[in-house]
């Protein structure tokens, strides 16, 4: 894709023949029974909640439990990176990795479920950018 081009709808492929297949989450948020524990490494209330939080998102469907102990280590390095004590250019590359920024999820081809396919939410969307489709639907309809 070129250099400022915007990315394509999911489903989508730039070139005929290629792999472009966007995956969509079975559900919303963990998959796999309750949301674990936080990890050991996360000591402040703030880390836990944001534990909790990361968990809830719809794109924790993708992940399973051998991801858990490198999710709490990001979740350690996002409070650091929000501490000023690294820099946010170490740690986003790994963020990325895993899903956890718009980019990392379009790279990832994790794509949210339409509306009108997924199960109803309980919760406001879970992200910036679902928060802004919410709007714009809202603002067409």
């Amino acid at each position: 894709m070129p250099p400022g081009s915007k990315p394509l709808p999911p489903g989508t492929s730039p070139q005929r023949g290629t792999v472009n297949v966007w995956q969509y989450p079975e559900g919303l948020g963990w998959q796999h029974g309750r949301i674990p524990k936080p990890p050991s490494i996360l000591e402040t209330d703030e880390q836990k909640e944001a534990w909790k939080d990361l968990l809830r998102s719809w794109w924790a469907a993708f992940y399973s439990p051998d991801d858990l102990r490198m999710l709490g280590i990001l979740v350690f390095l996002i409070d650091r990176m929000g501490k000023g004590e690294i820099q946010p250019s170490q740690v986003t590359p790994l963020l990325d990795r895993y899903g956890i920024t718009p980019k990392g999820r379009q790279d990832l081809r994790w794509a949210e479920r339409p509306a009108s396919k997924a199960p109803a939410a309980t919760t406001e969307p879970s992200d910036e950018i679902a928060a802004r489709r919410e709007n714009r639907k809202a603002n067409l309809a």
